[in-house]
């Protein structure tokens, strides 16, 4: 289930992307507006479970979840992530799978890095960090609804939210050093990413590289 943010009035905010606009001589986030009020998410699923997120210093400060019958939970984000991270409203979003799992889905305004976040509800739930996430608020990235992608050194992972199940794609036969994180487009140019296929371009070592491949969930 995709859900809005709501600030801490309850008012609704709007997310848009703007992809089709040309961002080659802009900064990833058009908006860089300060976010300083808390935005909760909410969903109907059983046990109510909700996301809270606050802000400081217009960056993410600590982040809730809890629902009923599960376990409440809290992460103080410098802690979890040790990166300077600031975020849009344009480029932050939450999906609450079935009361299983949130997705926290966001872009770093300064680098465009783009990281996720899986919190479970649960009290066997999981809680994950992707550092290196392939997010589809890039113009240059499409990812199909109900999918998350991430990469390092060897793979593009593809996880399909609903059913935890992964695929992946090699990058190169021998795998990529040195990637600079903070600057995607220098490793990947550009992907296209469907529950059925994989379309991506790398650049590596000054070489085009392209995959177009069905993909396998396990």
């Amino acid at each position: 289930m995709r859900l809005l943010f709501f600030a801490s009035a309850f008012a609704v905010v709007t997310l848009a992307a703007c992809k089709g606009e040309d961002t080659s001589s802009q900064p990833f986030c058009a908006d860089e507006t300060c976010i300083e009020e808390p935005m909760l998410v909410e969903s109907t699923a059983p046990g109510k479970p909700f996301v809270r997120i606050s802000f400081k210093d217009c960056q993410i400060d600590s982040i809730h979840w809890e629902k009923s019958g599960g376990v409440a939970n809290d992460i103080i984000f410098n802690e979890f992530i040790e990166k300077t991270v600031k975020p849009s409203k344009q480029f932050l979003t939450c999906d609450i799978i079935e009361g299983k799992y949130a997705w926290v889905k966001f872009n770093d305004c300064a680098t465009g890095r783009g990281y996720l976040l899986k919190l479970g509800f649960d009290k066997d739930g999981v809680t994950s960090k992707f550092t290196s996430a392939i997010n589809n608020f890039d113009p240059k990235f499409a990812i199909e609804d109900g999918l998350v992608a991430y990469y390092d050194n060897t793979f593009i992972y593809v996880e399909d939210m609903q059913t935890g199940q992964i695929a992946k794609q090699l990058l190169t036969d021998t795998g990529v050093t040195e990637i600079d994180y903070d600057n995607i487009h220098s490793l990947i140019d550009s992907v296209n990413i469907t529950k059925t296929n994989i379309y991506a371009k790398l650049k590596v070592k000054n070489q085009e590289i392209v995959h177009n491949n069905p993909l396998n969930f396990k």
